[in-house]
């Protein structure tokens, strides 16, 4: 019965008679999983988000990008939901993804919890994965080392960002692009934390650490969690554990930050987004 009592309607249509760009986004979330079933609802919802934003600002392309691919079955979700949603807003998304290509490295110390974490865990096949990748590129080594580079290189501006290397070093590491010019990064970008929620994980280690240690170094760019955001979703996703796992890291200091990007329909904001087909 409360599964019953969860579920959308098989037609989500009604949402696109809500005040709010919330339902808006909720209608392509639910219309996209209903077309792909086992496609990832945190990277949609992201992925969504991020496109929203830009259409909203003016940016054409933007970038998505998972650090620690690992077996790479959320990257190959990551890029089928970036071709989705490229077409229902017109616009183009690049995908990336970082990863060791050998496996976790060796945990340093407790913050990295070697309670739950060895050196080599989570292997990648690259010969097999690059085979079942179509557009998204991925980038092998030491992230600390290769996230300088990717930035030089002038990508679309990140929006969206999914977070899975497990470890306090690593996250660390993964967390540089947030340093990175206004060129290359949406003025908000949404992020996925996979390692937060469960034991032994604890705002003193891990993914938690990293993103106290991030912005208590920093004064105009924080990360934050979307607070309520379970509240301001559908269905059975209102239930389930990724809306907890949601964040924006906030750039205070980009000159699109202020930018007018309305919520709910009035005079002098939104309408309607793009159409979908």
């Amino acid at each position: 019965m409360r599964q019953w009592m969860d579920e959308e309607p098989a037609d989500p249509a009604h949402l696109l008679d809500s005040d709010f760009v919330s339902d808006q986004i909720n209608y392509r979330l639910l219309l996209l999983l209903k077309k792909q079933p086992d496609l990832r609802a945190h990277f949609a919802w992201g992925l969504l988000q991020a496109a929203r934003l830009a259409k909203s600002v003016g940016i054409p392309r933007i970038a998505a990008i998972e650090f620690g691919v690992a077996g790479g079955n959320g990257l190959v979700s990551l890029e089928r939901t970036a071709s989705e949603v490229e077409q229902m807003f017109d616009l183009e998304i690049d995908v990336f993804g970082f990863d060791t290509g050998a496996g976790l490295p060796p945990p340093k110390d407790y913050r990295d919890l070697p309670n739950l974490y060895r050196r080599a865990g989570f292997p990648m096949d690259q010969e097999k994965l690059r085979q079942r990748l179509k557009k998204a590129r991925l980038i092998i080594g030491d992230v600390g080392e290769m996230i300088g580079g990717f930035i030089e290189s002038g990508p679309a501006p990140v929006g969206f960002v999914s977070i899975d290397v497990d470890l306090y070093t690593s996250t660390m590491a993964a967390f540089k692009l947030f340093d990175a010019g206004t060129d290359v990064l949406m003025p908000r970008v949404h992020c996925y934390l996979d390692d937060i929620l469960g034991e032994t994980f604890s705002e003193f280690t891990g993914e938690r650490l990293a993103v106290s240690e991030f912005n208590a170094a920093h004064n105009m760019r924080k990360i934050s969690p979307i607070f309520g955001l379970r509240y301001f979703l559908r269905g059975y996703h209102q239930t389930e554990a990724w809306p907890d796992q949601m964040f924006i890291a906030h750039l205070f200091d980009h000159e699109l930050y202020g930018a007018y990007e309305a919520t709910v329909k009035d005079a002098g904001g939104w309408t309607e987004l793009p159409p979908t087909a």
